[in-house]
């Protein structure tokens, strides 16, 4: 039996570097899938794994490099040799043309590192980094519609970073044609769009963009209530009512919302919280009002699109109202009249106004005054509706 023995054994000896074989390619298996996934992310444990790997010595090198940009340094020169290293033993590695690029750049050679950039773009379509240096390096030489495919490109990738580019794309929407362009761009990238549309809400000239622009899920955005409320107050009646027809708003502005906790929108009721006073919507409830009787305050608002003809605005508060504190005012946009001032003089109260044909547009304010003497008062506003004379309720 000897002799089986050892021809087992004979056996055994020749399997073992097969065996080990299969060991340490699947322990490279591991380091490798290991430094792959934390490169990005965690680029020091990375290159504690693997220090000879590429990809971990480049994310150091880049942070080290992205750092110092940030301090306003120069990159350090220990970095700037990393990826040369990387550069000569991974001839096809774009970090390199991103890093020469980015100093051409700080140089002030802008033909220089756009080719290095887009050399940098070939070996990894994918850089973030690439498009977002290229993108903003044409947005500045003003080749907005060249720029669009790297932003487009970011915004597919990682949306927040597009949005500096906002206020350009912005101007640029105003030339002829740009719109057609802009706008797919715009769609892939939500938070890029918010921001175009926020600046585009500020400028009463842009009312054609934002209508084309505006999706019905739009309603209660906060560009539309600004959008809504600079045509208003510019006068442009009909550009806003095209404005919020686009954008999905329902009612029309010709009766008060029903107030909630969060509720947005540029018809809706709006609720003020200052230095001067608070008021809180209460879910299913009334509103609750502190006024603190420092300096005469708004405490709500509602912008109403209501047809000219006559009306009544009745209100009810619990708690006890100090005759004179509160008043409602209705105020015709875009006319520079002065507002129609209500009185409250109790907890109930029922009072008759009027909206004139001029008066295309209102804004219905709850105010508080300030009294002879400075005084905290507290109270709810539990009701309050706005229905043409002559209706009971």
């Amino acid at each position: 039996m000897p002799g089986q023995g050892g021809a087992g054994g004979t056996r055994l000896w020749w399997r073992w570097p097969a065996a080990s074989v299969l060991v340490l390619a699947g322990v490279q298996a591991v380091r490798t899938a290991v430094v792959e996934g934390l490169s990005d992310s965690r680029p020091a444990l990375a290159h504690a794994v693997w220090s000879s790997h590429p990809k971990p010595t480049l994310a150091l090198a880049l942070g080290e490099i992205g750092t110092a940009a940030r301090e306003g340094q120069s990159p350090p020169p220990q970095a700037l040799e990393a990826i040369r290293r990387v550069g000569l033993s991974e001839p096809l590695a774009a970090e390199p043309l991103l890093v020469a690029g980015t100093q051409a750049l700080a140089a002030g050679n802008r033909k220089e590192a756009e080719r290095l950039l887009e050399a940098a773009l070939r070996r990894d379509p994918r850089s973030t980094a690439a498009h977002f240096l290229l993108a903003d390096l044409l947005i500045r030489q003003q080749r907005l519609a060249e720029a669009l495919g790297h932003v487009g490109a970011l915004g597919r990738r990682l949306g927040a970073a597009t949005i500096g580019f906002a206020g350009a794309l912005a101007d640029y929407l105003r030339q002829p044609g740009a719109l057609a362009k802009v706008a797919p761009v715009l769609g892939n990238d939500p938070a890029l769009r918010q921001q175009v549309l926020e600046r585009l809400a500020n400028d009463p000239a842009s009312t054609p963009l934002l209508v084309a622009l505006a999706r019905p899920d739009d309603a209660d955005r906060a560009w539309l209530v600004r959008a809504t409320d600079v045509r208003l107050g510019a006068g442009n009646v009909e550009g806003a009512r095209r404005l919020l027809a686009r954008a999905g708003v329902s009612g029309g502005g010709t009766a008060l919302s029903s107030w909630a906790p969060g509720a947005g929108g540029p018809l809706t009721w709006r609720f003020i919280t200052s230095s001067a006073g608070v008021a809180e919507a209460v879910a299913g409830g009334p509103v609750r009002l502190v006024y603190y009787g420092r300096e005469d305050t708004a405490l709500a608002d509602h912008v109403l699109l209501l047809p000219a003809g006559s009306y009544r605005l009745r209100s009810s508060f619990a708690g006890k109202v100090p005759a004179g504190t509160f008043e409602w005012r209705l105020a015709c946009l875009g006319t520079g009249k002065p507002a129609t001032v209500l009185p409250i003089g109790g907890n109930d109260n029922d009072s008759a106004l009027s909206v004139a044909p001029d008066c295309a547009a209102q804004k219905l304010s709850l105010w508080a005054r300030m009294g002879d003497f400075p005084q905290t008062v507290s109270t709810e506003l539990s009701r309050v509706s706005l229905v043409g004379a002559g209706t009971a309720s």
